[in-house]
């Protein structure tokens, strides 16, 4: 049931406010409705007793004053619609003992007309004939005169009720009126809430931050102040840490330059290319750290781009670099990103192919709303339990541990297809080896 309630329920904070307002005040109306029709029926129930009494009885003592050759053709003239009134020597209605609310309600009303009326003066009963669905239900009687004779009556205290369309349409007006302005209350509460969220959404984007009005209520002027504080706070480390991060890539590209410098001196030359393949190792080792730390802050901008044209360049230098890298492809693939990023991103990927693998085929498949990026290798591959870990930062596997590398590779490339609203998945080819696969939307 729970679950049921749960599906019912909207899982937006405006369609709750509706619900609840909408749910509380219909309650409510139709509770004093209720209440109400209640009250009537009570008071035109008492109105119709009263008024019933007071006709029986005045026309009881117009009988008694009459002759009896005219009483029979006075109460004929008495009768209505809705109180039919005879005369006769005999009561037509039999004795019986009726408790009913409405004919003990009509006896007391009768009896504190008329104190001495006894027991045997008053017979009441309802008709027997209610199969027929318009006919009403009929309260008979007799009550007896001074002389022994009797009044015989029968009144139309209950009919069929017919559904009250004015309810009906109260009740949908304020149902229709709580939705209206339960909506514009929603989209005042919420409205502070969507800047809220619009702000959040601009920290570390490629564009400025703008600080939320610190208007409304006294709790959303709080919860402003609380993010404009917290979010100055952010642009002032990340100003601070952009500044430092600057700093240290020169301070520590300074001393390699120096040293690669100072081993072009060296007479030995398998000596020299040993410095220069740890310098460079020293040194890619450095950017690649930067460029994690950094969190792809250089403010690029999105543009349309050929990915296609990116993988070939890759494809194509790595080659030139000795490698082994096969492009399969369309040989154009547009969409909208940043080339620096992504590059990168692919980039590492490549490499980490190439490094695993010894080798590394690069497919492109164009869909309709993305770009997809399949780079394979004849690798050992990766178990199950190590699919995530590998995109921890610094993380490596157990073999490949002393063999050099960050351990950011894949890091850095998830950071870059996540800012692109992209993923990336690792999986294990039959064949054997891993495949990455890249998931980029063509606009973004």
């Amino acid at each position: 049931m729970w679950r049921v309630i749960a599906r019912i329920v909207p899982d937006t904070l405006g369609g709750r406010i509706i619900l609840v307002l909408l749910s509380g005040l219909l309650t409510f109306h139709l509770g004093s409705l209720w209440l109400y029709q209640v009250d009537i029926e009570a008071l035109l129930g008492t109105a119709r007793e009263r008024q019933l009494a007071e006709r029986l009885l005045a026309t009881k003592r117009v009988l008694e004053v009459l002759e009896p050759a005219a009483r029979d053709r006075t109460t004929h003239d008495l009768a209505s619609a809705s109180l039919d009134l005879h005369w006769t020597a005999a009561p037509t209605v039999r004795l019986t003992d009726e408790h009913s609310p409405r004919i003990v309600a009509v006896r007391n009303k009768l009896r504190e007309l008329v104190p001495q009326f006894e027991d045997a003066d008053i017979r009441l009963g309802y008709s027997g004939d209610t199969s027929i669905e318009d006919s009403p239900h009929l309260l008979v009687g007799a009550i007896r005169l001074s002389d022994g004779t009797w009044l015989n009556f029968s009144a139309a205290l209950f009919r069929p009720t017919t559904p009250d369309r004015t309810t009906l349409l109260s009740t949908s007006a304020m149902a229709v009126g709580i939705l209206l302005l339960g909506l514009i209350v929603v989209r005042l509460i919420a409205r502070p809430l969507r800047e809220l969220a619009t702000a959040a959404d601009r920290i570390g984007g490629t564009w400025s931050t703008v600080s939320v009005p610190e208007t409304g209520p006294r709790e959303v002027v709080h919860a402003a102040q609380a993010f404009n504080r917290m979010q100055a706070r952010i642009d002032r480390m990340i100003a601070d840490r952009t500044q430092a991060l600057a700093a240290v890539s020169h301070d520590l590209r300074t001393p390699i330059a120096r040293l690669r410098l100072r081993a072009s001196f060296l007479d030995d030359a398998e000596l020299q290319r040993q410095f220069d393949a740890d310098l460079a190792e020293m040194d890619a080792m450095v950017g690649t750290t930067l460029a994690y730390l950094r969190g792809d802050q250089e403010q690029e901008a999105r543009r349309s781009i050929d990915l296609a044209a990116i993988l070939e360049t890759l494809c194509d230098d790595a080659t030139d670099a000795g490698k082994n890298v096969l492009y399969e492809g369309p040989a154009q693939a547009r969409m909208t990103g940043r080339p620096l990023a992504l590059k990168r991103a692919l980039s590492n990927l490549i490499d980490n192919a190439v490094f695993h693998g010894g080798a590394a085929g690069v497919r492109v498949c164009i869909e309709e709303a993305a770009c997809v990026v399949h780079v394979e290798d004849s690798g050992p591959g990766i178990s199950e339990d190590q699919m995530d870990r590998v995109f921890e930062p610094f993380w490596r596997l157990d073999y490949a541990r002393g063999r050099g590398g960050s351990g950011l590779g894949l890091t850095i490339a998830r950071q870059a297809v996540k800012a692109h609203g992209g993923a990336i998945t690792l999986s294990n080819r039959p064949e054997g080896g891993l495949r990455a696969t890249v998931v980029l939307p063509r606009q973004t």
